[in-house]
């Protein structure tokens, strides 16, 4: 089974999620969207996981991607690097071959890395754009397979990958209908985060106890709302926290009125956060699709 989407449907940091969530392993394709001036797409993006893990990523289908790094910085000549491509074993990442053969160190293939994942960072900036997510099992099935020449053999959790992409965003208009309301607040979802935390994510993972919310949060930590509904937003998008409504907040504290029914603000909410019928059904066929393998 195949996934196909908008990401308006369904952002990259979710999908990133469930990838790791699933132990998923197969191929990600993201179109960037057509501009509007060339009438053009920017590029069209290739993203391999193994099970929950991005091992690759390329721009093009040619498995030339990785090559192509390594000869932009001279450390190999193309003539070589043709002749080594012939030569790497069959299931042997291309970047761990070329370490055996003593013609690339560790330092440079961990930049190279991470050259690739900064193409995967700049995709997190989309305002729109499609994606396809195809299980190896079916890829396997088309004669495609993993693409060892564009591996350096690096490996990133796919949720760490999604935490750095997040903290390079600085226009956050894309996510702005997707930031947590100041009324909420968070639960901690595991007992250690598995990430390394900025100081305020910290400060935000340690008041996640399901009572407080963001807007006292926001005043225990003396900064601004919007810096506490964004760190909040990059810790729930990489499964560290959930959202929690509190049932007993206080509506009169808000700068946007007051509210003299609390069930009432409830159910406005639940309104205003609802998909439609269709958009519904997408969302459960995408999350029983990427949950499948991880729930058996």
């Amino acid at each position: 089974m195949s996934i196909i989407s908008s990401l308006e449907s369904f952002s990259l940091p979710e999908l990133f999620r469930l990838i790791e969530e699933g132990s998923k392993s197969g191929r990600l394709i993201v179109e960037t969207p057509i501009s509007k001036q060339t009438a053009k797409r920017r590029g069209i993006y290739y993203i391999w996981f193994k099970q929950g893990y991005l091992i690759a990523v390329s721009d093009r289908l040619n498995h030339k991607g990785l090559i192509n790094l390594i000869e932009d910085r001279g450390w190999l000549s193309p003539p070589i690097v043709a002749r080594l491509r012939t030569l790497c074993p069959p299931a042997v990442p291309l970047g761990i071959y070329l370490h055996k053969m003593k013609l690339l160190n560790k330092e440079k293939l961990s930049l190279i890395f991470q050259l690739q994942l900064h193409q995967v960072y700049q995709l997190f900036h989309l305002d729109g754009g499609r994606f396809r997510f195809d299980e190896l099992v079916e890829l396997q099935d088309r004669i495609l397979t993993i693409p060892w020449l564009e591996m350096t053999g690096h490996r990133i959790k796919t949720t760490e990958a999604s935490m750095y992409a997040l903290r390079l965003i600085e226009n956050w208009d894309i996510f702005a209908e997707q930031l947590p309301e100041a009324n909420l607040a968070l639960k901690r979802s595991v007992e250690q985060a598995h990430l390394r935390l900025t100081s305020t994510e910290r400060q935000v993972w340690e008041l996640a106890d399901g009572t407080t919310s963001l807007i006292t949060m926001s005043k225990t930590t003396q900064q601004p709302l919007k810096s506490i509904q964004i760190t909040a937003f990059r810790l729930i998008a990489v499964g560290l926290v959930d959202e929690i409504f509190i049932s007993s907040y206080n509506w009169e504290k808000l700068d946007h009125g007051v509210v003299q029914d609390n069930s009432l603000m409830q159910l406005n909410y639940q309104k205003t956060n609802k998909l439609d019928s269709v958009e519904t059904s997408f969302l459960q066929t995408l999350v029983g699709f990427f949950k499948r393998k991880f729930i058996e």
